[in-house]
């Protein structure tokens, strides 16, 4: 397995970013992973590490998971695993691709064509969607709902507005007051296709961050977290229409198996463990009178070196970077990985137990103690 951590560097951040990446790229080696079980990964000079990142939250089951790794070799049970799908998240229909840009794609091409329109509205910046090269785009500011009414006001091509349920480009930020409402009013208004991007989210909380946030979008993605980290792409549709698929046989059973793993039960006790950990994340906060705070949605949250947490994303440049790069080695050196990066979020897997949650805040405690941190 290969991982990256820190210091990963998008060319729209490139000037705020260029002064904080010495801390990580001169004076500490990053590690090269080798293998992963569980909740645990191995660097190629046997060090240990617990992994809160998880493969950027895709492998919520743990590495070698044994019941899938068992399970993905029998026959799947295609009919069965789209049944399962559409009823947990509430869905008329399902496409499923063997990857999430190719859904991606799909979703935005079907949108052209239901409404018969051109333009896409999209928030932040998402490498993905930039990759699928979907055409005319016009980028919108997460909650800034004033912003996204001009653009649509000005603009009748519009053929859709894809987003986030629960923007995770600048680590976790969730909508604010009326801002889901208003993207779904304008859309009915103005005759535009609304795409729900849970390919990151839909994991993290039972029914996806639409069915927590009670939103129906028209369409809604979801990618390799519903299949254990391996490769795949759904298109979910509120309306009638014919399943296919288009993914591997072993796809479709680790998506059934993921289903199955990631029941209700489950998902709730991955919820308490993180619950446990922001809190410990907090508490060491106000303890230490140290200038960051948390956020947290699901099995997810995430650290801001700021004084509160930014919610939309001219708020997110002003995080601290430099703090947080010391943070992350800290935490590295100590054997924990909390995420791949400044604008990703840690992501409690059916691997972590409350021991796990333990020494994370044990060895979060430690670096506070020994760094600036707190300063």
């Amino acid at each position: 397995m290969a991982k990256r951590f820190g210091g990963m560097m998008h060319s729209h951040l490139k000037v705020f970013y260029e002064e904080s990446f010495p801390v990580l790229k001169v004076t500490h080696k990053l590690p090269i992973l080798k293998r992963g079980r569980g909740n645990r990964v191995w660097d190629i000079e046997g060090k240990e590490y617990i992994d809160f990142d998880m493969s950027n939250g895709d492998a919520l089951l743990g590495y070698g998971n044994p019941e899938l790794v068992n399970a993905i070799l029998e026959r799947s049970n295609q009919k069965e695993t789209i049944e399962k799908l559409k009823r947990r998240f509430s869905l008329k229909s399902v496409k499923i691709f063997s990857s999430e840009k190719q859904a991606k794609v799909y979703a935005v091409n079907l949108a052209r064509q239901l409404s018969g329109k051109k333009k896409i509205i999209r928030f932040g910046q998402n490498d993905l969607i930039k990759k699928c090269d979907l055409g005319e785009e016009i980028t919108a500011e997460w909650n800034n709902l004033d912003y996204l009414e001009k653009i649509v006001r000005q603009n009748y091509d519009i053929a859709a507005i894809i987003f986030e349920p629960i923007a995770t480009h600048m680590g976790l930020v969730l909508p604010e007051n009326e801002f889901l409402k208003g993207i779904m009013e304008l859309s009915k208004e103005y005759g535009i296709i609304t795409i729900a991007d849970e390919i990151k989210t839909g994991g993290k909380y039972y029914t996806g961050a639409s069915g927590y946030l009670k939103i129906k979008p028209d369409i809604i993605l979801f990618g390799r977290s519903l299949a254990g980290s391996i490769p795949i792409g759904i298109v979910g549709i509120n309306y009638k229409e014919g399943d296919y698929v288009r993914a591997s046989p072993i796809s479709i059973k680790a998506l059934g198996i993921t289903l199955d793993e990631l029941n209700e039960q489950s998902m709730y006790e991955m919820i308490r463990l993180n619950d446990i950990l922001i809190k410990g994340y907090k508490d060491l906060i106000e303890d230490n009178k140290i200038k960051a705070s948390v956020t947290s949605w699901g099995i997810s949250g995430t650290i801001y070196f700021r004084e509160s947490p930014p919610r939309k994303y001219s708020e997110f440049l002003e995080i601290n970077v430099k703090k947080w790069n010391k943070y992350f080695k800290g935490m590295l050196d100590s054997g924990i990985i909390p995420m791949s990066n400044y604008d990703s979020q840690w992501s409690i897997s059916k691997a972590h137990t409350e021991e796990d949650i333990n020494i994370h805040l044990e060895k979060l405690n430690n670096v506070i103690k020994t760094t600036v941190l707190s300063h």
